[in-house]
């Protein structure tokens, strides 16, 4: 076990970095794979149903607020490059900075949440309403359940890295999770750009 450790890790100052994918890296990223086409098959649902749609979409005439959904995705996408900063200061051993900036990651992520749970119980449409109001909270609703399964592996994270100081697995499980939040980031842009902007 620690021979597979040594060969898979190189030290910098101060800490470590990996100098070839972990096997939770490699599994993390084929999960990712599927969950990519899991998403993708609702882009490709949600792009059929509107082409096939007469009349302009959004259909019935449905408003969204661009400019307030627009500002919680810049938060969230800034929640990336806060969790990698959470990332490079665990490999450089500095474990309170990293709990500080999952914390802010975190902060972030559910302040995106509350919008999102906002946006849902203040349009003037429900999911029964027709084919975009049901793609809508489908779509925003799947993506709201990864990022919320994302917060509550940082929650996990942070119990993690206050425990014994030399965790052997502590940063694969990091970067693992940083891979995961950074997806989540990624599908959200393009859903934001899909719903709230391609009409």
């Amino acid at each position: 076990m620690t021979q597979a450790i040594s060969t898979s890790v190189e030290p910098v100052r101060g800490g470590i970095r990996f100098n070839k994918p972990t096997m939770l890296g490699v599994g993390t990223m084929v999960w990712l794979g599927s969950e990519l086409m899991f998403f993708s098959g609702l882009f490709a649902a949600y792009y059929s149903i509107r082409a096939n749609a007469t009349g302009p979409w959004p259909l019935g005439g449905i408003k969204l607020d661009v400019l307030q959904s627009g500002i919680f995705t810049v938060v969230l996408v800034l929640s990336s490059f806060s969790m990698q900063k959470a990332v490079f200061d665990l490999e450089h051993d500095r474990r309170a900075s990293a709990r500080l900036w999952i914390v802010i990651t975190m902060v972030m992520g559910f302040a995106f949440l509350g919008n999102q749970l906002y946006e849902w119980t203040h349009v003037a449409f429900s999911p029964s309403t027709n084919a975009f109001g049901s793609l809508f909270f489908l779509m925003t609703g799947l993506h709201g359940l990864h990022v919320f399964l994302g917060l509550l592996a940082m929650a996990f994270l942070l119990i993690r890295i206050a425990g014994r100081s030399k965790d052997p697995g502590l940063l694969p499980v990091m970067q693992s999770i940083s891979y995961y939040w950074h997806f989540v980031d990624i599908v959200w842009i393009v859903l934001y750009a899909t719903i709230f902007l391609v009409h």
